[in-house]
């Protein structure tokens, strides 16, 4: 089968790439770059440090700001961005809109998603950053799941804010599920230094 027509499923960082290589290594078909968000891929680890962090004149108020430097119109890219892909089938995939969009070779570049536990929220997009921005000031009271590398950067924040946050951890130090027992130790410092009331072994089960 002759392959004349890409879709790329997911608009972060694999997707953008992905349509990178296709045009570096000269294929000339047609290529749409299919992503459940309002925007153009971005740079997601400044989510958590300037986005959160920042406010007044050093603040990141427009996502163009963590924009990849990439032309998509130069590239011959089709853009479908606020739109989600709800079924696949062989030779297509349809959105949440019902468009049936064909293709050739199908590449799923979606990435991960947080744990969404019903209640609290998530740290993954860009809208996500600017929600907890604005809920986290002095005096507040946050309490963040997990004590892993977001969770730390997060607890930063708001503690440069002003808040009191308390982390709950369900293993029995942080990061226990990647690294050895030192480096959950050294984190477990960090965050007693930062003022965060770091609780191992507690999962949470439920909303307070």
């Amino acid at each position: 089968m002759k392959l004349e027509r890409v879709l790329v499923v997911g608009g972060g960082m694999a997707g953008l790439h992905t349509v990178r290589m296709f045009r570096e290594k000269g294929f000339q078909g047609a290529i749409t770059l299919l992503g459940a968000e309002e925007h153009a891929p971005y740079d997601r680890p400044p989510l958590s440090k300037a986005v959160l962090k920042y406010r007044g004149e050093d603040a990141v108020n427009d996502v163009a700001e963590l924009a990849f430097a990439f032309d998509f119109e130069a590239a011959g890219v089709t853009l479908r961005f606020g739109e989600r892909a709800a079924a696949w089938a062989p030779g297509a995939v349809t959105t949440a809109g019902g468009e049936r969009l064909p293709y050739d070779a199908l590449v799923v570049a979606t990435g991960s998603e947080p744990v969404r536990l019903g209640f609290g929220e998530t740290l993954r997009t860009y809208e996500d950053a600017l929600r907890l921005r604005d809920t986290i000031s002095a005096g507040k009271r946050l309490a963040i799941v997990g004590a892993g590398w977001i969770g730390a950067e997060v607890a930063t924040a708001a503690r440069a804010a002003g808040c009191d946050v308390v982390v709950h951890e369900a293993r029995e130090r942080p990061l226990a599920a990647v690294f050895p027992a030192p480096v959950g130790a050294a984190m477990a410092d960090w965050y007693r230094q930062a003022g965060a009331d770091l609780r191992c072994s507690d999962p949470v089960t439920g909303p307070p």
